[in-house]
């Protein structure tokens, strides 16, 4: 006889493999590559306003 108690096993609900804002991070990363590679004089200030937005994104996360 087991003194220990069993563990129910809970069916949870299955996550998403991409959250919204994974994938809102990876289109701005898209976007911005796509014209710095059209218009090389934008790269840097697009670099800087993704990582920004990155950032943000993960400051409301939190």
């Amino acid at each position: 006889m087991s003194t220990r108690p069993k563990r129910r096993s809970r069916a949870r609900a299955p996550r998403p493999l991409l959250t919204t804002r994974t994938l809102l991070i990876l289109a701005l990363a898209a976007g911005a590559a796509g014209i710095a590679a059209a218009f090389p004089d934008t790269a840097v200030p697009l670099t800087l306003a993704a990582t920004v937005v990155a950032l943000l994104a993960q400051i409301v996360r939190d």
